[in-house]
């Protein structure tokens, strides 16, 4: 049992949990105190596994909480057991799991990989190919969503009687357009002019 307050989380930790689960993992905390596995941490008292557990418990004031002291090879060995401790729970963020895997892919060959992280070489590569992602590729997959999405058509649907119906028509018929709508906005557009 060490104080909370001396652990500190590590710099990378690819793994993010949504405010429900968090939420509920903070209940379990106050309802039946800490039952869960302990937090594993370097000499340091860096954070391996269980960034969350220790988040909840430093939110819910626990003076102290149970760490299990690992002393990894490298720095390198650190991050792999981070990654493996974390894939068997959560979701990680895949730009920093990417990041990751690219910086241990300077070490390790990918079937290296695969064996001490738990993912396929095709899921590697396909994790890495991530890290190829610019901002500014990101920036246009946004902005090109945001204008088609502005191009999505949208239906509007509205009652007339039959004779209404008629006097539409006729007006549609003696407007240029591709189609019934577009001549609808342009009948729209006149009439707003004039006022």
């Amino acid at each position: 049992m060490v104080k909370t307050t001396e652990v500190v989380p590590n710099k990378y930790n690819p793994n993010i949990m949504e405010n429900e689960k968090f939420e509920s993992l903070m209940e379990d905390l106050k309802e039946n105190g800490w039952i869960g596995q302990p937090v594993v941490v370097n000499k340091k008292f860096e954070i391996i596994d269980g960034f969350h557990r220790w988040r909840a418990a430093s939110i819910l004031n626990f003076e102290k909480i149970p760490v299990v002291i690992f002393q990894p090879e490298s720095e390198e060995h650190q991050k792999i057991v981070t990654i493996a401790l974390n894939s068997k729970r959560g979701e990680m963020n895949p730009l920093k799991l990417a990041g990751l895997i690219s910086e241990l892919n300077q070490k390790y060959t990918l079937d290296e990989l695969s064996l001490k992280l738990g993912f396929g070489v095709a899921d590697l590569k396909d994790k890495l190919a991530l890290t190829q992602v610019t901002v500014e590729f990101m920036e246009k997959l946004k902005k090109d969503a945001e204008d088609r999405e502005r191009e999505v058509p949208i239906v509007m649907n509205f009652a007339v009687s039959k004779e209404q119906e008629k006097t539409i028509n006729d007006a549609l018929a003696k407007i240029k357009g591709k189609s019934k709508g577009e001549k609808l906005y342009s009948l729209c557009s006149a009439y707003l002019k004039q006022e």
